[in-house]
């Protein structure tokens, strides 16, 4: 397995794992629910942990592809960047997820103040690492590009002679 690999198989986390605790903490919310709330906000930190080493593999991914000939440096920058301000958005709202429970520790309610400001980030995060993952999808996958649809097979390579 290289950094490319590791990269591509950790990503996910995130990028799934979002949602999946916005729809949980909403859940714990509208339910009225505490433990499906704490449980919201533990899977908070838990996604937020989970980004960090997302990002730390991809310098070393990209260093993997460089020199590959359908590498695009502007694409992969763009991926860069997103994937930054998901990280972050996440970062922040693990944080607040993590007051949030030290606050309730101890089987005291839930300040309904950090599970709301937590749903938001999560959601924030979500969007910006779906963002990140369009980006990331378009360095090697021409065919989720703006405009793919209109491409001819030639005008897709990039290695192709242009008359």
């Amino acid at each position: 397995m290289n950094p490319a690999h590791l990269h591509l198989m950790l990503n996910h986390l995130p990028v799934l794992g979002a949602p999946f605790v916005a729809l949980l903490l909403l859940w714990g919310l509208v339910r009225h629910q505490p433990e499906v709330v704490r449980t919201g906000l533990g899977a908070a930190v838990l996604v937020a942990a989970l980004a960090y080493p997302v990002f730390l593999t991809g310098e070393p991914a990209e260093h993997r592809v460089e020199d590959s000939a359908w590498f695009d440096e502007h694409r992969v920058h763009e991926h860069e960047e997103r994937a930054e301000a998901g990280l972050i958005a996440i970062l922040i709202t693990g944080t607040v997820a993590g007051f949030g429970l030290w606050q309730s520790r101890g089987g005291r309610d839930v300040n309904r103040l950090f599970s709301g400001a937590t749903l938001a980030g999560v959601v924030l995060s979500a969007g910006l690492f779906a963002w990140a993952a369009l980006a990331g999808g378009e360095i090697r996958h021409e065919e989720v590009r703006a405009g793919a649809a209109n491409m001819t097979p030639s005008e897709s390579r990039p290695d192709a002679d242009h008359d």
